[in-house]
């Protein structure tokens, strides 16, 4: 994929992402996802910036730095997940492995910005956040960087009306066993912070994981409008799976401590 100009839609009803799901190295089958968009909006960089890699294998990035000359940086704030990282990656990427900047780095408010920019990436093309917890935060903090394409998890226990998130906290790591619907923000507070941070949401993964933002410029350029949550939730299929447990998780997620806005 070579650095391109946008494609206008004839009929951007017709801008439905999750058809074209492919996975090759993400979770989601997000590799096929981001590189429809991009193939609309148009690629200046090729640069990226993924906050929550894990070991590298199975995330939205690699994939654009193996096959299509891509760089940037992977953040992962566990230790053996990043030291993992280093091992897969450089087995995987080969000589391309001097394109990726690996950082151990559990990112919170205060030093996001100051990690980005340490690093020297002042324009990229793609933010991918998924941290379990403080996403909501964290991509309202960053102000650095104004990339064309972002993806961010959500959870899907608040469902497609709730506009809320779990409170700021700098230390924060899921309890997936005991607090398993406690983490991250619903969709529709994903879609409220796109709109203030001037982003157009544009559709959501098929298995109910991620949010996909495209900068409103860019979304002009292409006659995109943006969805609204309600139209395009999705519950998690994986969580969905067992109904009855999904619905308690829900029920005792909003009788926790929430930030509504």
């Amino acid at each position: 994929m070579n650095v391109s100009e946008p494609i206008k839609l004839n009929n951007p009803n017709n801008f439905n992402i999750s058809k074209f799901g492919i996975k090759i190295y993400s979770q989601n089958e997000e590799d096929g996802i981001i590189l429809y968009i991009l193939k609309h909006i148009g690629i200046k960089t090729k640069k990226f910036i993924e906050i929550g890699s894990e070991s590298g294998t199975e995330c939205n990035t690699t994939n654009l730095l193996k096959y299509f000359d891509w760089s940037g940086m992977q953040i992962e704030g566990d230790k053996e997940l990043y030291n993992n990282a280093k091992i897969q990656l450089k087995k995987k990427l080969r000589e391309k492995i001097k394109n990726i900047k690996l950082v151990n780095s559990f990112v919170t408010k205060k030093n996001i910005n100051k990690i980005i920019k340490k690093n020297s990436i002042k324009e990229v093309d793609l933010l991918s956040i998924d941290i379990d917890g403080n996403d909501f935060w964290i991509w309202e903090k960053i102000n650095c960087i104004e990339p064309r394409l972002v993806i961010i998890e959500y959870n899907s226990f608040f469902g497609p009306e709730l506009s809320c998130t779990i409170p700021y906290n700098p230390k924060f790591i899921w309890d997936h066993k005991n607090k398993r619907s406690y983490y991250g923000a619903s969709l529709k507070a994903l879609e409220k912070l796109g709109r203030q941070k001037k982003y157009t949401l544009v559709g959501v993964d098929g298995n109910g994981v991620n949010a996909f933002f495209i900068r409103n410029d860019l979304a002009k350029n292409i006659n995109l409008k943006s969805k609204k949550a309600e139209d395009i939730f999705l519950d998690n299929k994986r969580e969905a799976r067992n109904k009855e447990q999904y619905m308690n998780e829900s029920k005792k997620l909003l009788n926790q401590k929430l930030i509504k806005l």
